[in-house]
């Protein structure tokens, strides 16, 4: 259960190394995962603290009595570990080690590593009950190690996918959007070049059309920027992420920004929750960078009765959302309320422009 609990591989390796210890009774354990070349790619140790690991120096890659564990690829049960006819002795500032047991690790029908303990508690040596006890937790480690891996690869595959369908949907916007626009105003120039000599002042209103319609380029290719940047809430914080948000929003459209949080609400948001809440924030702005231009857009987090709602305010154009064809954004801001057991509700402001209310209920948190 312990195990089947824990869904990252790297603290799933460790964890297998802690419970062995633990179940087997051992003074020392370790994972060693054997990579593509059949040496170990990678050594989880248990039992040894970080001060004792930093100065025996590089892990064990799988010579000695470890190599032959690997190349046996069965049990090892050994009183003494130095009577083993490929002991090599430990490094300088290695802990003293006398008994060992090793037992393979199965996953996906092939050894995936090995498990190893030593020093055992209690006894003179391992017994074959230990042996049989470290074989099924083995066992038990293959399953929940191939869990991770299969749940690793999802979570890699459904990033791709998110990424393609994010390329997809920038290339259909620049197609239809700033090329379009930039082919129209070669097409307008291409016209002009005629009434250089004929009409100087239809020619000086094509030329200041052509400026102006450049200039919406312009607009639309930074608005396309600032969605793009990545600004994770791990390095900047929660409360810097959304200021940041707002700084570069206020940069790439010029409309003013103003930012107010509720130390209630932002507290009141979980570490978990704070990820998606950037990221809706982040597509509502990109949203109005590039539909609404807007000349001021206010950005609220506080905390209601029962839910923390986080406002987002223009004086834009507005827009019906249900008239409004939909893309990505839309349906990402949505899925992503709903996994917070949230909602988010569009309504047009009294004079001009929209309000955007994100609302999460505050036991969802």
């Amino acid at each position: 259960m312990a195990l089947s609990a824990d869904m990252d591989l790297d603290s799933l390796l460790q964890r297998i190394a802690d419970l062995a210890r633990e179940v087997v009774g051992a003074g020392y354990g370790a994972v060693g995962v054997i990579g593509d070349d059949g040496s170990l790619s990678r050594f989880v140790y248990s039992g040894i603290d970080g001060a004792t690991a930093k100065a025996i120096g590089d892990l064990p890659r799988g010579v000695g009595v470890l190599g032959a564990i690997i190349e046996e690829g069965r049990p090892l049960r050994l009183k003494n570990i130095a009577d083993h006819r490929r002991s090599s002795g430990f490094p300088a500032h290695h802990p003293a080690m006398k008994t060992f047991l090793g037992v393979p690790i199965i996953a996906r029908g092939r050894i995936f590593g090995r498990l190893y303990l030593t020093e055992k508690q209690g006894g003179p040596e391992f017994t074959k009950d230990d042996e049989r006890i470290a074989l099924t937790l083995a066992s038990q480690a293959g399953i929940a190690v191939e869990n991770a891996r299969l749940l690793e690869q999802i979570r890699e595959r459904s990033e791709e996918l998110a990424v393609l369908e994010e390329r997809d949907r920038i290339a259909k916007e620049l197609h239809d959007g700033v090329i379009q626009s930039i082919y129209s105003v070669g097409l307008s120039l291409q016209g002009s070049m005629s009434l250089i000599d004929r009409d100087s002042d239809v020619l000086r209103k094509r030329m200041d059309d052509a400026i102006g319609e450049l200039d919406n380029v312009v607009r639309d290719v930074r608005s396309y920027i600032f969605a793009l940047q990545p600004k994770s809430v791990e390095e900047r914080g929660f409360r810097a992420a959304l200021f940041e948000l707002a700084k570069d929003l206020e940069v790439n459209t010029l409309a003013e920004v103003s930012v107010v949080l509720d130390e209630a609400g932002i507290d009141a948001i979980s570490a978990d929750a704070r990820t998606d809440v950037i990221q809706i924030v982040r597509e509502l702005f990109s949203n109005i960078a590039r539909h609404a231009s807007a000349s001021e857009v206010s950005l609220t987090c506080a905390l209601g009765d029962d839910e923390v709602v986080v406002r987002v305010e223009d004086n834009g154009l507005g827009f019906d959302p249900k008239a409004v064809v939909r893309g990505h954004g839309l349906n990402n801001i949505e899925d992503r309320a709903s996994r917070l057991g949230g909602r988010i509700e569009v309504s047009p402001r009294e004079l001009r422009g929209t309000t955007q209310v994100l609302s999460i209920p505050a036991e969802e948190l």
